[in-house]
């Protein structure tokens, strides 16, 4: 069985042993369906707020997508990331109240639903771009792992994630673990980040052969059988980034 390329890079994030402090940030991220027939409305509103949260010295940076492959298409996400948890804490004390003010008053009448979520991002499993590189779409894998069978995913990530890195295979990825909403677990989710669409076209070589050669071919292929029975199911989805509404 040929797992995706996409999936094959997830697997070696998920449950991994849990990460130390410096080792991890916190992401907070919303996600809101417009009134319908409202959309436009909405994101005049949301590019609106965010250029007043600038403007009112909000510390933390906002980016907005919207969903182009998946369930849900004409979603918005609002994401923040790279916190500690003091940030949250001193942010839920601090701007937070003054900005939730502002977005009941200005976004929320034109909401239909919202929903949020908050994860751990595992930076040494990671691998960023440089920093100012300008993304266009994230690809986000959620892999749902069947109970008890967290350890096997968790031996085969450190052997993965390094051999990936190792043999310098292109593209840049984030590891997160949701730690409030976004579903039952256990899960955990893989952010593929590009520069352009055609990122997301398969490399060459492919992944599956990378981590064959770094492995070997009989070890590669117990690893990969062992992932395959451990996961109960998963799903992608895309999301384009929207710097014109993001605010900065």
């Amino acid at each position: 069985m040929r797992i995706p390329t996409l999936a094959a890079a997830a697997l070696v994030a998920v449950l991994l042993p849990a990460p130390t402090q410096a080792q991890q940030t916190v992401a907070r991220s919303y996600s809101f369906v417009p009134l319908d027939g409202m959309s436009a409305q909405f994101e005049a509103a949301l590019k609106a707020h965010l250029e007043w949260r600038v403007e009112n010295g909000d510390p933390w940076t906002w980016s907005v997508s919207t969903l182009e492959v998946g369930e849900g298409l004409g979603e918005y996400g609002l994401r923040t990331s790279g916190h500690t948890w003091a940030d949250m804490e001193s942010y839920d004390l601090d701007f937070s109240p003054k900005g939730l003010q502002h977005y009941r008053a200005t976004v929320a009448p034109l909401v239909k639903s919202v929903s949020s979520m908050i994860t751990t991002t595992n930076e040494e499993m990671s691998n960023r771009p440089p920093t100012g590189t300008a993304l266009a779409f994230v690809t986000i894998t959620t892999f749902h792992v069947r109970p008890g069978r967290q350890a096997e995913f968790a031996e085969a990530a450190a052997v993965a994630s390094q051999a990936l890195k190792d043999a310098g295979w292109p593209g840049h990825w984030v590891w997160a673990t949701p730690l409030s909403g976004g579903g039952m677990g256990p899960f955990m989710q893989v952010v593929a980040l590009h520069e352009r669409m055609s990122d997301m076209a398969e490399p060459e070589p492919p992944m599956l052969a990378v981590l064959a050669q770094a492995m070997g071919q009989n070890a590669f292929d117990e690893w990969l059988s062992d992932f395959s029975e451990s996961t109960r199911g998963q799903e992608t989805i895309v999301r384009r980034l929207r710097p014109d509404l993001s605010g900065r």
